[in-house]
């Protein structure tokens, strides 16, 4: 496995419900506001909350927009019906050697959420991992409060490998992270299944 290309040069990629494009400069006050957003931090970041000042955001975007790193891969997820932005999804450290990364999705717009946005961009960054990077594993991290994350995580077939234990301290008490992980052939096996119930259903 080479070093992965570009996201300009593989977008966009196309799911059901949603399209993926790079990052891009004009929709960086979307991005601003989502970064500024405690309920988000909360639920997706280790970090503690703290507000960032636009200008120190917008030299961070612009490096992420311009001159990623190697092992990092973000896109913005696009409605099909308006192509309007609501939200993020990653794959970090990307492991050539290994065939192995992280994934992560972010649908900042609450408009979206519940409405299998979070699923459907789930789907099309697996494809894009395992069929354009041709990764062996990619694994996710999930928090103990996030049950609708870990759902999600565990209803694409993910397993769970283990718990690191009183991990994040919010809200006034410790919190666990769920680690978890999934195979290529883990992936190829539920999507030739559902492929198959697809089949059967429209031959009924």
């Amino acid at each position: 496995m080479d070093i992965p290309s570009p996201v300009h040069e593989v977008t966009p990629l196309r799911g059901t419900q949603v399209e993926f494009t790079p990052l891009q400069m004009e929709n960086i006050h979307t991005h601003f506001r989502w970064n500024n957003d405690p309920e988000l931090n909360r639920l997706d970041s280790e970090v503690p909350y703290e507000e960032e000042s636009f200008g120190a955001f917008k030299a961070r975007f612009e490096r992420m927009c311009e001159d990623p790193a190697p092992s990092h891969r973000t896109f913005e997820v696009h409605t099909h019906d308006e192509g309007t932005l609501i939200g993020v999804a990653y794959a970090t450290h990307i492991s050539p050697h290994s065939r192995r990364a992280k994934v992560g999705i972010t649908i900042g717009d609450r408009d979206y959420w519940g409405r299998g946005y979070g699923r459907d961009s789930f789907e099309l960054l697996l494809s894009y991992c395992f069929d354009q990077l041709a990764l062996h594993r990619v694994s996710a991290e999930t928090f103990e409060y996030h049950t609708a994350w870990r759902d999600l995580v565990e209803g694409m077939g993910f397993a769970k490998e283990g718990t690191a234990r009183d991990y994040l301290r919010r809200d006034g008490r410790y919190w666990n992270k769920g680690l978890y992980a999934l195979l290529k052939t883990d992936y190829q096996a539920r999507r030739a299944k559902t492929a198959d119930q697809t089949a059967s259903l429209e031959a009924a």
